[in-house]
Parts: structure tokens; sequence; C-alpha cells
């Protein structure tokens, strides 16, 4: 993952606003929708891709685990890796 480095402020209504160069890095343009995740030590956002494995992206064979998609392949790997 890339440590950017650049700090922002939020608004008064709790907005913040994602550099120019990260939003083209991204592909987020205007009206791109996002979804938020929250963690134990943050926030992860991510292009909202609808239904798709939250490790690889697949889009078939998924399975709805832990507040997020998994498809039947990355669990096979995270079983095989015990």
């Amino acid at each position: 993952m890339d440590r950017v480095g650049m700090v922002r402020d939020l608004d008064s209504l709790g907005r913040i606003v994602i550099p120019v160069d990260i939003r083209r890095r991204l592909g987020i343009g205007k009206h791109t929708a996002m979804e938020f995740w929250m963690t134990e030590s943050g926030l992860i956002m991510r292009r909202c891709v609808g239904e798709a494995c939250i490790l690889c992206g697949e889009l078939q064979h998924l399975t709805y685990f832990k507040h997020a998609w998994v498809c039947i392949f990355c669990m096979n790997e995270l079983k095989n890796k015990r």
C-alpha cells in the first residue's frame, strides 16, 4: 500500500476532499460511488464495485462473510494456509 503523505481537514459537514492526484491514480471521477469499512485501526475506502470478492475482485462464486464478499477460490486458499 502506498503512503501518499497528505493531510486534509474535515469541513464543517464532516467532508474531506480527496486530492486530484489520488483521484486520477485510482480512477475516481465526479459522482463515483464509494464504499467505506471501519476497522480497528482506521477507515478503508474504495470505489464501489458492488458484489465482488474483497480479496481478489472475483464477481462470481461469492459468499457473504463478516460484512464482506469472499469468493470460493479465496476461501479455499485461506483454508489451505492453516
